[in-house]
C-alpha cells in the first residue's frame, strides 16, 4: 500500500481537483487501486514553518510504500520518481508551489489489510485483489 499525505495550503485544491490528482497518483501503480490510499491535509499558514518561517506556498508530501519498494534499484527509483513527480507536477510545480516529496518503506512483514497478510508480488492472488480491486482470503500456499 502507498499512502500518500498530501499537506498543502488551505484553500489549494478544489474537491474535483484532489479527486484528479488522486487519480492521477493511483495510475502511476501496478498494483491493485484500493491499495492506493491519498490523504490532503490543509495547513493555515501560520500552521505551516519552513526555516522558522511561515509558509503558505509549499506542499509537503509524505509517501509510505508498504507493497513495493522502489530504493532497491537506483535507476528503477530515478524512473519511478520522474513518473511521481509528472502525476503531480500540475497540482504543485506548474502552479508555483514550493514542495517536496519523501518517500519511506515499511517491510511488507508488518502489513495487513483487512486482518489479511496481502500475496506477494505477481501472484495469483494478487491479480485477483487487483481483478476484483478489494481484500479477499487466498491460500498462502498460491500467495
Amino acid at each position: 500500500m502507498p499512502l500518500w499525505n498530501i499537506y498543502h495550503p488551505v484553500g489549494a485544491y478544489t474537491a474535483d481537483e484532489k479527486q484528479e490528482m488522486a487519480k492521477r497518483i493511483t495510475n502511476i501503480y501496478i498494483i491493485p487501486p484500493f491499495y492506493v490510499g491519498v490523504l490532503f491535509h490543509e495547513q493555515p499558514k501560520d500552521s505551516f514553518f519552513m526555516g522558522g518561517e511561515s509558509r503558505g506556498d509549499f506542499v509537503r508530501i509524505r509517501l509510505d510504500h508498504f507493497a513495493r519498494h522502489i530504493a532497491k534499484d537506483v535507476e528503477w527509483t530515478a524512473s519511478w520518481l520522474r513518473k511521481a513527480n509528472a502525476a503531480i507536477a500540475p497540482f504543485v510545480q506548474d502552479r508555483g508551489y514550493h514542495y517536496e516529496l519523501h518517500v519511506g518503506e515499511t517491510p511488507q512483514e508488518l502489513w495487513l489489510i483487512d486482518g489479511i497478510r496481502p500475496p506477494r508480488p505477481d501472484t495469483e492472488a494478487e491479480k485477483k485483489w487487483k481483478l476484483e480491486n478489494r481484500a479477499s482470503p487466498y491460500d498462502p500456499q498460491e500467495g
